[in-house]
């Protein structure tokens, strides 16, 4: 017995004083409960993907690459009590969050500290606009989203020329995205000579829209430009086709990306167009098989939301392995000489048209086909050809 338990005494001694594997630890702030959950989870997807993927291929600079990821509970202020933390630890950077609401008060604390970001999920202008040297997006913005919009609407007019398009209605929540989205949508309208007929926020919690709907249709619009979340688009479309709201184009920001969309709403999903950042057929190298991918971790369809979870670690790990991750200072230098190709996209950031750390990413148009969303902007990366003008629901 004495000799048993001499043997284990050692045998643990041996494990305690092993030394341990070396690691690169990155912070994440992401939504893992919350109004923001259903999006946080799916961002923490593509992060698992990405992780998974750069130790298989060394790590960082042979050493593991690991996360920490915290949940903010879809709040700023826990966003930032998570970032004070993080910023006290000693982490060489940090990625996060979903919201606007909450990336923003997030971009602007984690620069006082000078601690490296990379935003997440959110596209509020503002973010990047000023910006900050210290914080970089991957991602699109709501110009880069808007323009994207309003390419397809002229588009659509000039490959249709006896389908008129010249009025727009727009519905939006009053969070920092809608209210982005929906101001450089209005600016966008008016630049190019579409007469806005229809312009109505919406507080977040509002479930019955049909007082708005109606007052639409009297408006009777060519185009409805929609800026909603997951819940508040399902619930709108669905009164839409109540109401009888018919439109040629329909194009439901944010909420009509996701896979739950299709199956909550059916076919009354057919002929809705969304931008987004990346699509599984999408004519870039390596797209299908990150599709592959996402989807095998996610256990389902997966959407942009993995894909952008992907993309920001991948950036991380492509200037951590340039930078001295031991030094925040290092890790902005390498951040800011960015120049990759990944399955989503090109990354390099710059400075123009006011925005600084920003991706000049392309933002990509997806229409729901037959229950399956496909990508159909631009032409030169669409997977086939839009379907327009939306016929009238009484028809469908």
């Amino acid at each position: 017995m004495r000799i048993a338990i001499a043997a284990a005494l050692a045998a643990t001694l041996a494990i305690a004083g092993a030394p341990a594997q070396a690691q690169v630890e990155v912070g994440v702030i992401n939504s893992l409960s919350g109004n923001f959950a259903a999006f946080g989870e799916r961002y923490r997807t593509g992060l698992q993907v990405a992780l998974d993927e750069i130790n298989a291929n060394g790590g960082i600079k042979g050493q593991q690459l690991t996360l920490t990821i915290q949940d903010d509970r879809s709040e700023a202020k826990s966003a930032l009590a998570t970032a004070e933390s993080f910023a006290s630890k000693g982490v060489p950077l940090v990625i996060g969050s979903y919201a606007s609401s909450i990336t923003g008060p997030l971009a602007q604390f984690l620069t006082r500290q000078k601690v490296p970001m990379i935003v997440l999920g959110s596209a509020d202008d503002s973010i990047t606009k000023p910006g900050s040297p210290w914080v970089f997006r991957a991602k699109h913005n709501s110009t880069i989203v808007g323009k994207a919009y309003f390419d397809y609407f002229d588009h659509l007019k000039n490959t249709k020329k006896d389908v008129p398009l010249e009025t727009v209605a727009m519905l939006y929540g009053n969070g920092a995205w809608p209210t982005s989205l929906a101001k450089e949508g209005k600016r966008l309208a008016s630049e190019r000579g579409y007469k806005v007929v229809g312009d109505q926020s919406y507080d977040q919690g509002v479930t019955d829209f049909r007082p708005i709907l109606n007052r639409f249709r009297g408006a009777n619009p060519d185009i409805l430009y929609i800026v909603s979340y997951a819940e508040d688009g399902v619930a709108i479309t669905r009164q839409m086709r109540e109401v009888g709201l018919n439109a040629k184009v329909i194009a439901i920001d944010t909420s009509a990306a996701l896979p739950s969309f299709v199956q909550q709403v059916g076919k009354s999903a057919d002929y809705v167009a969304t931008a987004v950042s990346w699509s599984q057929d999408v004519k870039y190298p390596g797209a299908q098989e990150l599709y592959e991918r996402l989807k095998a971790k996610a256990g389902g369809e997966p959407s942009f939301y993995e894909a952008e979870g992907y993309l920001a670690l991948m950036v991380a790990a492509d200037a951590l392995r340039r930078a001295d991750p031991k030094s925040r200072d290092s890790v902005r230098e390498a951040l800011a000489a960015t120049d990759i190709t990944t399955p989503v996209t090109t990354v390099n950031f710059k400075s123009a048209e006011g925005f600084q750390g920003q991706n000049p990413i392309r933002s990509l148009i997806l229409q729901i086909q037959d229950g399956k969303h496909v990508t159909v902007f631009p032409d030169d990366l669409a997977a086939k050809q839009a379907q327009h003008p939306t016929p009238e629901w009484s028809t469908r």
